[in-house]
């Protein structure tokens, strides 16, 4: 991935330190997302967040409104603010590697798209290009979204660091079926850049490790399930992972793939500190997404836990992005049951709330 240089003038941990936690302080609370889940349509909550923080990301909106256009302008808020920390923190590989999360959505909603037969039209709804905007990357996109054909999609990403694992993709594809394939070797480039830039500048940092290690240890997880589920040779699933591994050890993902069943390898996870986040739901494809949701608030959590004690550290910075993707999350579920008229009860339901 291109790098996104930092103003090496203001790049220190100090700088990054205040503006991480500017950003961690200016998280709405509890209360405000009552307020907005509570409005009767969607120009009440964009009234409501005038007051807020995201003020001047509503004033852009444009009537009519919608929970599309609304979620996708707070994902532009939460690239600003992924770009704003970056440029005042030192030692970015780590950051620049999860803002690769960006790209990769975008890249997963166009080979499913294509895998899905859908139109260019279609397809197009569900990207927004903004983030590659800003780093100089829009034209892998273009160049893949101009393909006519999957295999012609695939062709188009040589050259970038998604190729290989694209085009593994679709040779599981070809014979399985299952186009969420595509999702998990996205996903599979996009961890192992994670992982390179912990293993170079961050290995010894214990915060940083628990921050990185819930979202290895879930990718790892939900691929081997997912896996097994779809009935993939054990070779290819193995030709999923990456590492280094962390709480869930080469040793425990092995034993899971060569269970009997899913729920046996989900046996073997409960034996893990992860037992914890592992769903009590009968159908295997309930258990996978309940086990998805909960690695995923976990991961929330941890990225609080700097804000209590780490001091001029990376994991700060980190944890500022991460639990402004989870305010983004929130919002666009609460714009989502505010358009839809859900019950407010069943909205908050709906919502992340760190202890």
């Amino acid at each position: 991935m291109k790098k996104v240089k930092p103003e090496h003038r203001f790049a220190d941990e100090t700088y990054s330190m205040v503006k991480s936690f500017v950003i961690r302080g200016n998280i709405l609370t509890y209360q405000i997302l009552e307020g907005l889940a509570e409005s009767k349509n969607l120009d009440e909550m964009l009234v409501k967040l005038k007051g807020t923080e995201y003020a001047e990301v509503v004033s852009n909106l444009q009537s009519p409104y919608t929970a599309h256009n609304v979620e996708r302008a707070f994902r532009r808020r939460l690239v600003h603010i992924h770009q704003a920390v970056l440029k005042v923190t030192p030692k970015t590989s780590l950051l620049a590697s999860y803002y690769l999360k960006f790209m990769a959505g975008n890249l997963k909603v166009l080979l499913k798209g294509r895998a899905q037969n859908k139109s260019d039209e279609e397809i197009g709804r569900h990207l927004d290009m903004y983030a590659e905007e800003l780093v100089g990357r829009r034209d892998l996109i273009v160049r893949a979204l101009s393909a006519e054909t999957l295999d012609q999609t695939v062709e188009a990403l040589k050259g970038s660091e998604f190729a290989r694992e694209a085009e593994s993709a679709l040779e599981i594809f070809k014979d399985s079926g299952k186009f969420q394939i595509f999702d998990i070797y996205i996903d599979k480039t996009f961890y192992g850049k994670v992982l390179n830039a912990f293993t170079s500048e961050h290995k010894d940092d214990a915060r940083v490790r628990d921050i990185v290690a819930v979202d290895v240890d879930s990718y790892n997880t939900l691929a081997v399930l997912r896996g097994r589920l779809w009935n993939l040779d054990p070779s290819e699933i193995r030709g999923l992972l990456v590492e280094p591994f962390f709480d869930v050890t080469e040793r425990c993902l092995k034993d899971m793939i060569d269970a009997e069943s899913v729920a046996e390898a989900v046996k073997i996870l409960s034996r893990t500190s992860y037992r914890k986040v592992i769903s009590q739901a009968d159908l295997p494809e309930s258990v996978i997404s309940g086990l998805e949701d909960a690695f995923r608030v976990l991961g929330y959590q941890r990225a609080m836990n700097p804000f209590l004690w780490d001091i001029h550290k990376i994991s700060i910075a980190l944890g500022a992005v991460k639990l402004s993707e989870l305010e983004v999350k929130n919002l666009s579920a609460i714009a989502f049951g505010v358009e839809q008229h859900i019950d407010f009860k069943d909205i908050m339901a709906r919502i992340v709330l760190l202890k």
